[in-house]
């Protein structure tokens, strides 16, 4: 078996430290064409070297492909990516014929640097070569300053923000033993362990409440306090990664591994806040720690200049769109609890759901509202009629408690204060039924925004038979997709066939095209595929992913679309901002190519020949024509 491995650096090893992991190696075959690793976008999970046949590895920049290397019998590809970038593809790697790869899971590969320092050693070396061309140098300068030096707070690792000592103590020991031991660590927490295995977490809020307030003995085993199961995320995460699992989880101690699976640290709350005082994350903190409605007066606006840097400094679209959402969530959350305190306990079950860019997980700094509310179905006709008044006015004062945050009236009035859109289950079914059977181009507007609907307050289970209930009706009536797919269709890339912008004549947009719509035909694909693979998913990205996952759609087109999406995506918060700082207005989506430069107008023509090539895979795939 060793001799078929007689390739570095697996050369480099003994025969003790080959047999250490020869249960772990593997053959893989990957056909001509397919792409492996996407640059900054892939994981890299395992380190690969080639057996036989011959792959490409190029950097992609601005649409084009630099700094190609083609591999063959014993180049290897992987290691330095694991190594030394986070475990995200440095490169993207295409496969050139049909290949044979010895591969190692990143896990044991990593475990194979830590014992044998020349096995390490020559990727470090290699990597060093590589940045003696100034081209490589410069590229991957760029994707760190991008990935560290230059981003905000929110995208920086969290690695320099938590003190890696960790105090832990058995379950079976007493309360004041355990308060001792995180006096003597000056620590906030202690991490409880049995046999090896962390049972949960013991905090400083937790001795005030469940010991001081409920003057329980302190002699009683640490367990009966411990807060369990411990949250945990990798040491190699992004402050905002933390920062939405403390939100989500409504925890102030995150649990820290490593890629190993073993426990660095413990990160705070008071971590985050010592290292960023002014941060979306206290913003969020304020909003729920507000007492009436009055504290959260248009405090949208306030979320949005403090996003800004993000946006200027380079930060993923994604990761932007992920604080709104938390921070959008978390002003419903206050609203409704408003709400309902002034009005009282609701007759029944009931959700609040949002559509639209806000279901998805989309939005931007433009924020209308586009929600709605779905309770249980009552037998009883007064009871029924009873439960429509009380949710028609909890409607009614949500809208407008929103309105007064800074999320403005929908200007189509899909909004829950709507008594068309604030009704029981069965209703709601009803008007799904007709959207599907009838899907004339009202009805098909309605599915565009209804149809990517997620539930955010309330028993979130209405939500999800409403959701099963419509992937199950469009399983039944596929045809749907057809008039969908047409309705999609009428929405083309501001672009003609001389490839010039198609921008507005005349009016105060004069010269601009609306980039909202522009993206919308990528999401319009996301969503097709999915409701045709009754997938759940709203999210655009997640959408792409798990299509590619599915095999639905190729690398090539994964790549392509992710990397189209964010593009516009990002051109779009630059609009809005620039709308804010330099026009002192509210933003807009109107963008006017003339102020481009020369090299975002190429790219945004390139983005809108993509997007136009995938019109033509939906035309196909749904209506039969190309």
């Amino acid at each position: 078996m060793r001799d078929a491995f007689d390739i570095k650096p697996y050369s480099l090893l003994s025969d003790k430290e080959f047999a250490a992991i020869d249960d772990h190696l593997y053959f893989e075959k990957a056909e001509k064409g397919k792409v492996l690793l996407i640059q900054e976008i892939t994981t890299v999970e395992a380190f690969r070297i080639v057996v036989s046949g011959s792959a490409r590895f190029f950097f992609e920049f601005n649409f084009t492909e630099t700094l190609k290397r083609d591999l063959h019998r014993g180049d290897s590809f992987g290691g330095v990516s694991i190594l030394l970038n986070e475990g995200i593809a440095t490169k993207t790697l295409r496969i050139l014929e049909d290949t044979e790869l010895i591969t190692l899971d990143a896990h044991h590969f990593l475990q194979l640097c830590e014992r044998n320092s020349d096995f390490i050693h020559f990727f470090t070396d290699a990597f060093g070569k590589s940045m003696i061309n100034r081209t490589y140098a410069g590229i991957i300068s760029r994707q760190v300053k991008d990935r560290e030096l230059n981003l905000p707070f929110f995208n920086q690792p969290i690695s320099a923000m938590y003190r890696p000592a960790i105090a832990a103590c058995s379950g079976d020991t007493p309360i004041e033993q355990a308060a001792r031991n995180m006096a003597e660590n000056n620590s906030s927490s202690l991490l409880v362990a049995q046999n090896g295995k962390i049972e949960g977490i013991v905090t400083d809020a937790d001795l005030r409440k469940r010991v001081i307030a409920s003057e329980l003995d302190i002699t009683s085993p640490v367990r009966e306090i411990m807060s369990a199961p411990v949250i945990s995320i990798s040491d190699q995460s992004q402050v905002y990664e933390a920062f939405l699992g403390m939100i989500e989880k409504d925890v102030r101690h995150l649990m820290l591994i490593n890629q190993q699976g073993d426990i660095t640290g413990v990160i705070t709350e008071k971590d985050l806040i010592a290292a960023q005082t002014r941060s979306t994350y206290l913003l969020i903190k304020k909003v729920k720690s507000a007492n009436n409605i009055h504290h959260l007066e248009n405090i949208h606006a306030k979320m949005t200049r403090m996003l800004i840097p993000s946006v200027q400094n380079g930060s993923s679209t994604e990761y932007i769109t992920k604080l709104i959402t938390a921070f959008s969530d978390a002003i419903i959350d206050k609203v409704i609890s408003f709400a309902i305190k002034e009005l009282g306990a609701p007759p029944c079950r009931f959700t609040f759901m949002i559509m639209g860019s806000e279901g998805r997980e989309e939005q931007t700094f433009v924020s209308d509202q586009d929600n709605a509310i779905v309770f249980e179905d009552l037998e009883d006709d007064k009871e029924l009629e009873s439960a429509g008044l009380y949710f028609q006015a909890l409607a009614e004062m949500i809208c407008t408690q929103l309105d007064f945050a800074g999320y403005t009236l929908c200007s189509g009035n899909n909004m829950a204060k709507n008594s068309r859109w604030c009704q029981p289950l069965s209703v709601w079914k009803q008007y799904f039924h007709k959207w599907i059977h009838t899907a004339n181009p009202q009805d098909l507007l309605y599915s565009s925004i209804f149809f990517d609907f997620r539930g955010v307050w309330g028993d979130i289970t209405l939500a999800d038979e409403l959701k099963t209930y419509l992937l199950r009706a469009i399983s039944k009536w596929p045809g749907f997709l057809r008039h969908l797919t047409e309705n999609t269709l009428c929405f083309r890339p501001p672009v003609n066939i001389f490839r010039r912008f198609v921008v507005e004549k005349t009016g105060e947009n004069a010269g601009c095209f609306d980039i909202k719509l522009a993206i919308l035909p990528i999401i319009d694909f996301a969503r097709l595929y999915s409701l045709q693979n009754s997938m759940a998913e709203t999210n655009t990205l997640r959408r792409f992913f798990r299509l590619h996952k599915m095999q639905i759609i190729s690398d090539e087109e994964y790549r392509d679309l992710v990397q189209t999406y964010n593009y516009l995506m990002r051109l779009r918060f630059l609009r809005q901002i620039t709308v804010i700082i330099d026009e002192e207005k509210e933003p807009d989506n109107f963008i006017n190519p003339a102020e481009l430069s020369y090299l975002d107008q190429a790219m945004l023509k390139k983005s809108f020949w993509r997007i136009k090539k995938f019109q033509q895979k939906l035309s196909f795939d749904f209506t039969g024509t190309a």
